[in-house]
């Protein structure tokens, strides 16, 4: 079972997949800890879309957020990095279809074009492993 959560191969497009994925979660979190108007707009989408325990999920999930996106940019447990934001992701695309205060969403489109995005991205490094540059490839090789 380990081996083939670290299993990979050195892809250089799964790498770049893999390290873009992390530095959007890395950013999407940390603004969500720091920044007081997406902090807004993140507890209005919590709030409709009515999340229970809204004030767990408001500091837990960007936290969980800098913490996948920076596994997934070493290439730490990379699937399980993926597997862990793709739940994340599927409420993202939710709140995208059923949030309707537009101060919900700053700067970003109407379509849920970055959600999409990054559950194909997700998904793909799930299948697939880290590619290269990651720390699952130097461990897979080890073996």
């Amino acid at each position: 079972m380990k081996g083939r959560i670290i299993q990979t191969f050195p892809s250089k497009l799964i790498g770049c997949y893999r390290i873009a994925l992390g530095v959007i979660f890395m950013f999407v979190g940390g603004l969500k800890l720091t920044l007081e108007t997406i902090q807004h707009a993140w507890c209005i989408q919590l709030t409709e879309i009515k999340i229970p325990y809204c004030i767990l999920f408001f500091w837990m999930i960007p936290l969980l957020e800098i913490l996948a996106g920076t596994a997934l940019i070493l290439g730490f447990l990379s699937r399980v990095a993926a597997l862990v934001v793709l739940p994340i992701l599927a409420m993202a695309f939710y709140a995208y279809l059923n949030v309707s205060n537009p101060e919900a969403f700053l700067a970003q489109p109407y379509e849920a074009y970055l959600p999409s995005i990054t559950i194909m991205l997700a998904t793909t490094i799930f299948i697939y492993g880290g590619g290269s540059w990651s720390m699952d490839l130097r461990m897979f090789i080890k073996k």
